[in-house]
């Protein structure tokens, strides 16, 4: 039986891969030396999704960040959030951050849609305060204002 940990092996037929492989001409599959499939070929591994808690790419980052003698402290792969793209970070802030049916997010329209998707999936209000026609500058003005009481996220663009 495999578990959500165990993405490894086995058919994930609910991960939506290809357990087979990708279908590629086997001179693109395989390793240049052995002749046989490798893991050493990065198009090998292509029907698989990579790790979900990218444990080397976070490493990496912090190796990086933490080589730059300007910074202070230390900073590890437990304090680093690498999402799938902008829809799963955005989604992981308003459950993080907003009790549904209490709190509140601000956009600025026009934006990215995805703020309203996930504000209404996660039962949270909007407040929208429209840019400057024109200008596209943020109306700084009717910003402050709008701010209810519960408005934990502020969208800036």
């Amino acid at each position: 039986m495999l578990t959500l940990s165990d993405y490894t092996s086995g058919v994930l037929l609910d991960a939506n891969e290809n357990a087979h492989g990708p279908s590629l001409p086997a001179s693109i599959t395989t390793s240049s030396t052995t002749n046989t499939l490798s893991d050493e070929t990065y198009i090998a591994g292509l029907n698989r999704y990579p790790d979900p808690h990218q444990v080397a790419l976070k490493q990496l980052i912090c190796d990086l960040r933490n080589g730059q003698s300007e910074q202070k402290g230390e900073l590890t792969p437990e304090n680093l959030f690498c999402g799938v793209g902008s829809d799963e970070a955005i989604d992981a802030v308003m459950r993080v951050f907003c009790k549904p049916g209490r709190d509140k997010i601000m956009i600025c329209t026009p934006t990215y849609g995805m703020y309203k998707v996930s504000a209404a999936i996660n039962e949270v209000d909007i407040v929208d305060v429209p840019l400057k026609t024109m200008s596209w500058q943020m109306d700084i003005e009717n910003v402050r204002p709008s701010l209810p009481p519960f408005t934990f996220l502020l969208q800036i663009d």
